[in-house]
């Protein structure tokens, strides 16, 4: 972040009519009308409607219809941030930043949104309620020591130290009403209560949610009056259904598919690049096996990932060195990816005292992410070469989030963790750095000091150099099998507007049917 020590306005203050214009991507058309419906088919359900007790991206794009954060993203430059419900923000000093705040803003059940408010949300965060601990989702703020009433409308969030990242952080905390979970701490959890322009009209668990768009929404009613996510786990179910129209957007389509999303002639498939970065995680800190890094470097060379992004997911995905791809600020282009070489696997194994291979398991989300059973096949038949056994473990995705929401897993796991922030500094603090709030199995005190300083300061070249020498740490001493950042392919009805992000959020409110 530059700028700090000036104390100088970080966005400019936006009225209503400028925030409800922004946003739709260039694929709006002229042609659109108020109301209708739409229909969201994605993998999972989600897990609540309480929005600091999940960490999923999933139940993130129903819940972004149902609250509000303070800022969000611009959809057109993901660089950028634009006020919800703050108006504008202000770096005080270089730990403290404060935001002016939209008044007259209405939670669901009639509450009002204010500066106390905020508060409340970074007390209930942080554990700092009476009989309170810290949710599930406060790892994502680790530099926050607390927010601070100005008054009404005004509100001081202060942090450890300066947080080079702290917007992209606060776009990811969406806001409760005060005292909502004082009597009953999993108050929210079928029972959401947001400012969001949307409101829940049903939830019908493992199958569908339903939001009604609120005629009154403070920044403007959206302009798709009924939106439902689908729950289908099967990738085939959702190309189906949307080749017959009934719905109107679904993630994860298979490249070998794109064709047949297009032929009905009632759908287009769309790419971006995604936050999103697959790798196989390895329990390096109670694995007996998996904490001696010979053997970890040996599984990386015995998988050959060029191949499995060629021939299993058609070319829409990145080969990753580490778990930072090249549009992340602080990527090092420097640090190059393991090589494809199953001899050098089995001597590293041999080195390691295992010439005889070892047998691991290997635990995946069905239905999670985008060709996730072909990818861990492909990853287990080339560890089967080297003599490394796998035993998959293809669970639903409730119970693989308990197991690392709990950090109960056997060895190793897949998956794809998305990092919305776009910062090396972030998906590092959740992935690498030693704790145990995130999605770490892993201890290197090179990696936590490089990410810790890098966190910790205003200087943007500094920053950076810190996030690259981490990556040369992680290369090195490798915390994953590390495998590619996908590009994510949406299948969209063309009688819906709508542009998808980078960050993987599928908002409807600027969307429109046609």
């Amino acid at each position: 972040m530059t700028g700090i020590a000036k104390y100088r306005w970080m966005a400019a203050a936006m009225t209503m009519s400028m925030l409800v214009a922004c946003g739709g991507g260039s694929g709006q058309s002229n042609a659109t009308k108020t109301g209708g419906a739409a229909v969201v088919a994605q993998g999972v359900d989600p897990t609540t409607m309480d929005p600091d007790q999940q960490r999923e991206t999933t139940t993130v794009n129903v819940l972004r219809h149902l609250y509000d954060p303070l800022v969000e993203r611009d959809p057109k430059n993901p660089t950028n941030f634009r006020g919800v419900l703050a108006i504008s923000w202000l770096q005080v000093n270089p730990t403290t930043l404060r935001f002016k705040l939209h008044s007259n803003v209405k939670f669901t059940d009639g509450k009002t949104f204010d500066a106390q408010t905020v508060k409340y949300n970074f007390d209930r965060v942080l554990g700092n309620l009476p009989g309170g601990h810290p949710t599930l989702n406060a790892y994502l703020y680790p530099t926050v020591d607390h927010a601070a009433v100005v008054d009404a409308s005004s509100v001081d969030i202060v942090t450890k130290a300066p947080d080079p990242i702290l917007l992209a952080r606060l776009t990811d905390l969406l806001i409760i009403p005060t005292g909502s979970v004082d009597s009953d701490p999993n108050a929210l959890g079928g029972n959401p209560d947001g400012t969001g322009p949307y409101s829940l009209v049903r939830w019908d668990r493992n199958n569908q949610v339903v939001l009604r768009a609120k005629p009154d929404y403070f920044l403007g009613a959206a302009k798709i009056a009924l939106v439902t996510f689908k729950t289908m786990p099967d990738a085939s179910s959702r190309l189906a259904a949307l080749q017959a129209g009934t719905v109107d957007i679904i993630t994860n389509v298979p490249p070998d598919n794109i064709a047949d999303a297009e032929s009905g002639g009632k759908a287009t498939v769309k790419s971006v690049p995604s936050d999103r970065v697959a790798g196989v995680w390895l329990d390096t800190l109670t694995s007996p096996a998996l904490g001696k890094q010979d053997v970890r470097e040996a599984l990386n060379y015995a998988v050959d990932v060029d191949t499995i992004i060629k021939t299993v997911l058609g070319g829409y995905a990145l080969r990753t060195a580490t778990i930072v791809p090249p549009y992340f600020t602080g990527y090092n282009p420097d640090v190059k990816p393991f090589s494809y070489d199953p001899a050098k696997a089995k001597a590293l194994l041999t080195q390691a005292g295992y010439p005889n291979g070892l047998t691991i398991h290997m635990m995946l989300p069905r239905g999670r992410y985008l060709l996730g059973e072909e990818i861990v096949q492909a990853i287990a038949g080339y560890l089967q070469k080297v003599g490394v056994q796998v035993k998959i473990d293809d669970v639903e995705f409730g119970v693989f989030a308990k197991a690392t929401q709990t950090r109960k897993i056997q060895d190793t796991f897949y998956a794809a963790y998305g990092e919305s922030f776009l910062d090396a500094a972030a998906i590092m603090q959740v992935t690498v750095v030693t704790g145990t709030k995130g999605f770490s199995w892993y201890s290197n005190p090179a990696v936590d000091q490089d990410v810790a300083q890098a966190s910790a300061t205003a200087d943007q070249a500094k920053h950076v150099k810190l996030l690259q020498d981490a990556q040369m740490q992680l290369r090195e001493n490798p915390a994953f099998i590390y495998l590619f950042a996908y590009k994510d392919l949406y299948g969209v009805s063309k009688r819906i507007n709508w542009q998808p992000r980078t960050d993987e959020l599928i908002d409807l409110y600027d969307a429109s049917v046609k």
